[in-house]
């Protein structure tokens, strides 16, 4: 079972366990393959640089990889341009300028290092930066929203195949493109593992004692290609939809994955990655596209032949990664009985329904057993009971933090309320971290863990739990999460429809949190 390394979430991801449920075997329309490229500059200059991947054929996959990489398959790739690093924060600084939306860890001053990848960002940010980028430099966006709400409650999209514009690779392009033209090497300079080559685990990612990880975008040596960071550092985004059996159909010719699913798939390994497999071009993970887990972030391709298709605009009607509506009718919060057994059978419904693709569905994972989702209901709602914390809250923090469970996640419970221990609102009596001792603490099941979770400094949140909704995740985030106000609002309106956003309550938020609220 390969998994992200946690710190306060988990940091590596799930590499060899059941895939989503729901991913189709139909593909999105391809593109003509092996088209000269001899002709094109290898570097062309944008908001950022990107190199040439030239027009060929490659066996993608592995004979000694996991079931989800075989068999082997010859295919053809037409020429694309692909950044040359992974987005940096200083990249992603011209998009919120514009009016994007800030990613999680955007107030960590160690996370906005202006040449550092920029991490914590959702498959949502990434292709809302794509597009941007594209209107900017006009060109055409490459994703189009569908009208209709997706599987995690945002706004759907979906690619449009024949846009000059820019996007997220596709898991062939990313595999194809960190090769550098090796054919069947381990990894991105060959079969012997270097780590001058890339940022992992304890090795470069110095995992124990300091918050920060990340190494520059042009620390370690770039490929053939002249790409840097395709092992290690961050994972990287890539526009499929994750399908375990992927390799298994027949499309030869810029293969663009499975036309739905749950979760997509993400290449390259991180710096919390345990160990040189992880690095390896041929491995593949997932995760939710809602997940912004602190290792992940991604880099963008265009078409080769692309050119500007109008002048460069201000970015006007751009939709945004934007929080969903509230119910035009909400239930009042005290109407709901959140210990009751229809409020516990129909929790289980929501679990099961929206994320098939937890890995404690699937397989036993540390110390706690597989589990169904209805039993994993009745375990929040028990535990939150005896700790007098509202279960709708405790379920949608293993949301936030985890995309619930596309990463494990036994760790995240390690000081629940106030983990980031360079938070100033600590300094009067709250608890604080110690990233030594609180390095991979485990637990014994997940009834352990919700456990320590709900061990509250009452004293302390009551008082600010009073106040409004900002102000407590102001305290118990320790910085601005909008993704985390996003998650909390969306499991009480999906599960309860009770109302709850960002800015609302906007007092006594208290009552949505601890049962005994007075």
């Amino acid at each position: 079972m390969l998994k992200f390394v946690p710190f306060f979430l988990v940091a590596c991801l799930a590499c060899n366990s059941k895939p989503p449920a729901d991913a189709s075997p139909q593909t999105v329309e391809t593109l003509p393959c092996l088209i000269n490229t001899d002709t094109l500059p290898k570097f062309v200059d944008g908001h950022k640089r990107m190199v040439l991947i030239p027009s060929g054929k490659f066996l993608m996959g592995s004979e000694k990889g996991t079931e989800s990489e075989q068999p082997v398959r010859k295919l053809e790739i037409s020429g694309f341009y692909m950044d040359e690093t992974p987005v940096t924060y200083a990249d992603f600084q011209a998009y919120v300028n514009d009016g994007g939306t800030v990613t999680r860890y955007w107030a960590y001053e160690s996370y906005n290092i202006p040449e550092q990848p920029i991490s914590g960002i959702s498959w949502y940010h990434a292709i809302n930066y794509c597009n941007w980028r594209s209107v900017k430099e006009g060109f055409q966006p490459s994703y189009v929203p569908t009208g209709e709400k997706d599987k995690w409650g945002l706004d759907g999209w979906k690619l449009d195949s024949v846009a000059n514009g820019y996007r997220l690779p596709t898991e062939a392009e990313w595999e194809y493109a960190a090769r550098g033209g090796l054919e069947q090497n381990d990894f991105p300079w060959g079969n012997d593992f270097d780590d001058s080559w890339a940022n992992y685990d304890t090795e470069k990612g110095q995992m124990m004692g300091t918050w920060w990880r990340l190494a520059l975008v042009k620390t370690q040596k770039p490929n053939a290609y002249g790409l840097y960071g395709m092992a290690g550092n961050v994972w990287e985004w890539c526009n499929d939809w994750y399908g375990v059996d992927a390799y298994q159909r027949e499309e030869n010719c810029n293969p663009a994955g499975p036309l739905t699913g749950t979760a997509n798939v993400v290449r390259g390994g991180g710096w919390g990655s345990p160990s040189p497999d992880y690095l390896k071009v041929h491995n593949r993970s997932f995760a939710a596209p809602s997940n912004y887990n602190y290792s992940i972030g991604f880099r963008c391709v265009r078409p080769a032949f692309s050119k500007p298709s109008r002048a460069a605009t201000q970015v006007s009607d751009f939709a945004f990664y934007q929080y969903p509506t509230s119910p035009e009718q909400p239930v009042a919060i005290e109407a709901v009985d959140f210990f009751s057994e229809a409020f516990t059978e129909k929790l289980g419904d929501y679990l099961a329904d929206n994320f098939p693709e937890c890995l404690y569905f699937q397989q036993d994972v540390d110390g706690q057993q597989k589990i169904t989702p209805h039993a994993l209901a009745r375990l929040i709602v028990e535990e939150s009971k005896l700790a007098k914390i509202n279960p709708l809250f405790v379920t949608s923090i293993m949301i936030s933090e985890s995309g619930f469970a596309t990463v494990s996640f036994p760790r995240w419970f390690n000081n629940p309320m106030a983990y980031h221990w360079q938070n100033k609102l600590m300094e009067k009596g709250l608890p604080t971290y110690d990233a030594d001792k609180a390095h991979n603490r485990k637990y014994k099941d997940l009834r352990a863990a919700i456990q320590n979770y709900s061990k509250i400094r009452r004293d302390i949140y009551f008082e600010r739990a009073a106040k409004d909704l900002y102000s407590f995740h102001l305290l118990y985030v320790g910085y601005e999460a909008e993704e985390w106000m996003y998650t909390i609002g969306k499991v009480f309106r999906e599960v309860a429809n009770v109302h709850i956003s960002p800015t609302e309550p906007s007092a006594d938020v208290g009552r949505f949190i601890y049962t005994d609220w007075k």
